[in-house]
């Protein structure tokens, strides 16, 4: 009986001892803080710029057309070649407009000879009045015959002018020295008046045509521009801007803008390729941080602000002042502040982390 009992007491203690255990297991471990890669920023203002690409282009360009229409027979410029003024650059059949200018040269000689008779007709009728062989009226008609022969005359002269010129009309001469920088019609065609036939690029100042995206259109009045060609990485030259379009491109959506670069004669050469670089004003209190530092908050723009006395993170709004490249200028931050630049989407409000690498900004 004795060992029955010492063998229930002890599996009662037992069980006991492993309910107590139960009740007393330890909380799981708290999580470690994350590693975050920081910059510190500086009190240096920051200044900011962007870069478009561009194409030479001259300050005036035109397109030029017969002010006839008619067949060409002739073009004898091709696309890139130097001219002139007063070369010519295309011709048309000129055979209608000779017979026109040969019909006008008769009629004038015509009318000529109708003048010369009513003149005649009227110093007779001067002789005859002064012996009173006709009377007032009839001298009167005489004067009158001449007058509208002469008024004829003065007629068909201009008309035979005009024919002359449809006939000067159907060679096609370059207005100043340029450059042909297009050819859109060729031999053969028959082309209306004003129908563009080639487009020349007048000698003189040069410039660089560039796309604004929309959100940019406003920098282009407040950056101080500077060209680079392609073809000379290491040579800058001063750019101002001269015209932007008031309206955005239907296809591209952006909007040109055409800067006048001061350059030497002959440096820069039609349809070279360059890049256009404007340098914004300096910000005060502006910050550059790479734009993986940037989150969106209920369409707020924020960056994580580290707190080194408590160790952990802080939501701060921040405006964005411009696009760099792969980095952005902001503002609405102080001096000193270190900012989370890594892996902010998997952070939260007030989560703790630990410094990675600090830098300055």
């Amino acid at each position: 009986m004795k060992t029955r009992f010492q063998l229930t007491t002890g599996l009662l203690l037992l069980g006991s001892s492993l309910l107590l255990t139960a009740c007393d297991k330890a909380p799981p471990p708290a999580e470690k803080p994350r590693p975050v890669k920081l910059i510190t920023i500086g009190a240096a203002s920051v200044q900011g710029q962007i870069e478009l690409a561009g194409e030479v282009q001259a300050h005036t360009e035109s397109v030029l057309g017969f002010r006839v229409p008619g067949k060409i027979i002739a073009r004898q410029v091709e696309a890139g070649q130097r001219v002139r003024k007063g070369q010519a650059l295309a011709q048309l059949d000129p055979r209608d407009y000779a017979l026109a200018q040969s019909s006008a040269g008769s009629q004038v000689v015509a009318a000529q000879a109708d003048l010369d008779v009513a003149k005649a007709e009227y110093r007779r009728y001067e002789e005859l009045r002064t012996k009173n062989f006709v009377s007032e009226l009839d001298l009167e008609r005489k004067r009158v015959a001449a007058a509208a022969a002469e008024a004829r005359l003065a007629g068909v002269k201009s008309g035979a002018s005009l024919e002359d010129n449809r006939l000067a009309d159907a060679v096609l001469r370059a207005d100043a020295d340029g450059v042909i920088t297009g050819v859109l019609a060729d031999t053969g065609e028959v082309v209306e008046a004003g129908q563009p036939v080639v487009r020349l690029a007048l000698d003189g100042a040069r410039e660089i045509a560039v796309e604004f995206p929309e959100d940019r259109t406003p920098l282009a009045r407040i950056g101080r521009a500077e060209v680079t060609l392609w073809a000379q990485p290491g040579v800058k030259y001063p750019a101002k801007l001269r015209e932007l379009a008031a309206a955005a491109d239907p296809v591209t959506r952006t909007f040109r803008a055409r800067y006048s670069v001061q350059a030497p004669a002959g440096a820069l050469a039609l349809g070279q390729s360059a890049t256009l670089r404007l340098v914004l004003p300096a910000q005060k209190g502006g910050a550059r941080l790479p734009t993986t530092a940037l989150i969106q908050d209920h369409g707020q723009t924020k960056v994580w602000q580290f707190d080194p006395a408590t160790g952990a993170l802080k939501g701060v709004p921040v405006k964005v002042a411009t696009i760099d490249g792969n980095e952005v200028i902001v503002a609405g931050l102080v001096s000193g502040a270190q900012i989370v630049v890594a892996g902010v989407h998997v952070l939260s409000e007030g989560q703790k982390v630990r410094p990675l690498v600090t830098d300055s900004k």
